[in-house]
C-alpha cells in the first residue's frame, strides 16, 4: 500500500466474515431507524438486518401492502417498528413521515435513503418530465429528507445518514443518464456534507468533534424488480439494442446477494466504519480491507467521496 496504488480488494457477493451478523448482536440496541423505499428488495433486506441488530425501525414506500408485509416480517424479530405509506417525491409526505416516526419510535438516530428508480434509455429518447423525475427521486428526495431530519442530530451531535448510490456514480454508463447522474450528485452530497458537519459540529455548535456520519453506498447489481420495470416499451419498440446489452453486461455479473448491502450497512451504523465517513463504499469490496487502506491513506485537506 505505497505510492497511492489502490489494491485489488476482494470481491464479496453475500454476507461474509467481517459483516457476520452473529458480530452486531445487539450493536444498535436503543436506536430508531428510517428506512426509505423498505418495502422490498434492498431497503427490506436492510430494514430487517437493522431489526436483527436491536433498532426500531420505520419502514415506508409508496405500495401499501408491500410496507405492511415488511413490516410485519420486522416486527416477528421482535423489535418495535411501524410501517408509513409516503412519497418520497411529496414533501408533505416527507414531513409527515419524520412527525410520525419521531412521535411513534422517538428521534432518527439512522437515516437510510434507499428509495430509487432507473429507466434504460437512450438520452435523446427520454422524456423530460421522466428524465428529472428519476432525479427527484434520488437527489431532490434524500437531500430534503435529510435537510428535515439534520437538525435533531446535530443537537444532539450523533446520528448516520446512508444514501443507496451505485458505482455508476463514477462510470460513464450508457443508457441510464438520468440514473448516473443521479447517482452522482447524491455521491458528492454524502461528501460534501460529511466536510461540513465536520467543521460546523466543533467551531460553530461547539462539540469537541463531530459525531454524525455520512455514507453513500454502491450495494452491488442486485436482481431486484427495479431491473424488471426499467425497460419501457418506447426502449423495446425504438432501441431493442440497449436492452440486449444491458442483458448481456448482466450476464457478466456475480449474482450479488440483497444482505450483502444490508449488512454492510449494519457495520457502518455500528461504528466500524467511521474511517469511511463521506465516501462511496463499495458494498462488493471487502470492507474490512478497504478500511484498513483508507486508514492508512494521508489525511486530504477536502476529501473525495468518490474515492
Amino acid at each position: 500500500m505505497t505510492d497511492n496504488v489502490k489494491p485489488e480488494f476482494t470481491l464479496r457477493t453475500g454476507v461474509y466474515l467481517a459483516i457476520d451478523p452473529g458480530l452486531f448482536v445487539g450493536s444498535l440496541e436503543g436506536k430508531v431507524a428510517l428506512v426509505t423505499g423498505s418495502g422490498r428488495g434492498i431497503g427490506r433486506e436492510i430494514a430487517l438486518a437493522l431489526a436483527s441488530s436491536g433498532a426500531a425501525v420505520a419502514v415506508s414506500g409508496r405500495t401499501q401492502k408491500e410496507v405492511q408485509d415488511t413490516t410485519r416480517d420486522v416486527a416477528k424479530l421482535g423489535r418495535k417498528c411501524i410501517g408509513v405509506v409516503a412519497d418520497v417525491c411529496v414533501r408533505e409526505d416527507l414531513v409527515r413521515l419524520v412527525e410520525e416516526v419521531v412521535e411513534k419510535l422517538g428521534e432518527i438516530d439512522i437515516l437510510i435513503c434507499n428509495a430509487g428508480t432507473n429507466t434504460f434509455m437512450p438520452f435523446h429518447m427520454t422524456d423530460s418530465d421522466e428524465w428529472w423525475r428519476q432525479m427527484e427521486v434520488m437527489v431532490k428526495s434524500p437531500t430534503e429528507l435529510t435537510r428535515i431530519i439534520l437538525p435533531s442530530m446535530q443537537n444532539r451531535n450523533s446520528g448516520i445518514i446512508i444514501f443507496t448510490s451505485s458505482r455508476a456514480a463514477a462510470a460513464d454508463l450508457p443508457w441510464a443518464a438520468a440514473y448516473s447522474c443521479a447517482k452522482t450528485a447524491i455521491t458528492r452530497f454524502a461528501g460534501v456534507l460529511q466536510a461540513e458537519l465536520n467543521a460546523l459540529q466543533r467551531d460553530t455548535l461547539g462539540f469537541p468533534s463531530n459525531g454524525i456520519s455520512v455514507f453513500s453506498i454502491h450495494p452491488g447489481e442486485v436482481k431486484t424488480s427495479l431491473h424488471d420495470t426499467a425497460f419501457p416499451e418506447k426502449t423495446k419498440e425504438e432501441a431493442p439494442s440497449v436492452i440486449e446489452m444491458m442483458a448481456n453486461l448482466a450476464k457478466s455479473h456475480p449474482d450479488f446477494k440483497a444482505e450483502l448491502a444490508a449488512w454492510t450497512c449494519v457495520y457502518l451504523c455500528s461504528g466500524k466504519g467511521k474511517v469511511l465517513e463521506g465516501r462511496l463504499v463499495d458494498c462488493t469490496r471487502d470492507i474490512d480491507e478497504v478500511t484498513a487502506y483508507v486508514s492508512n491513506l494521508p489525511r486530504p485537506k477536502f476529501g473525495n467521496s468518490c474515492c
